[in-house]
């Protein structure tokens, strides 16, 4: 079981990254924009928490790594879901962003939230609440 959580930790990492760079391209290529440079930095601070989880992973349950991923799976709905309505609401003057959130769409909202939603299985079954659901399903399908 260890490989395969190692495998799906790395899986997303990877795909993280190879996502959040093929953004970055897309927005050197376009116009420059408040919200691309939000979206772009919060993703490196993502790239930053989830690179080093990923090399130290273990076997053994740490509340670290956990606390880490919780954050890392806040921070990336926040970031592909809820900033561009902040953004988007709080300027008072035209730029691009609407541009750039148009040609990044499918790798925001599609393949990120994918990679979000492994996150949220991966903490899930890494953390002792994996363990917990097992065990009541379990004890319902007794009775």
């Amino acid at each position: 079981m260890f490989k395969y959580k190692k495998l799906v930790l790395n899986i997303c990492n990877i795909l993280f990254i190879v996502f959040s760079l093929i953004e970055t391209i897309i927005y050197l290529f376009c116009d420059n924009n408040i919200f691309g440079l939000y979206y772009l930095i919060i993703n490196l601070l993502i790239i930053f928490f989830l690179v080093p989880c990923t090399y130290n992973y273990k076997k053994y349950y740490s509340t670290a790594r956990i606390s880490k991923l919780i954050i890392i799976i806040v921070l990336g709905i926040f970031n592909s879901y809820f900033l561009q309505l902040i953004i988007n609401s709080s300027i008072n003057y035209v730029d691009s962003s609407k541009i750039f959130i148009n040609k990044i769409f499918i790798f925001k909202n599609i393949l990120k939230g994918i990679v979000y939603f492994l996150l949220i299985i991966f903490t899930i079954f890494d953390s002792k609440l994996g363990k917990k659901i097992i065990k009541s399903i379990s004890y319902k399908n007794v009775d």
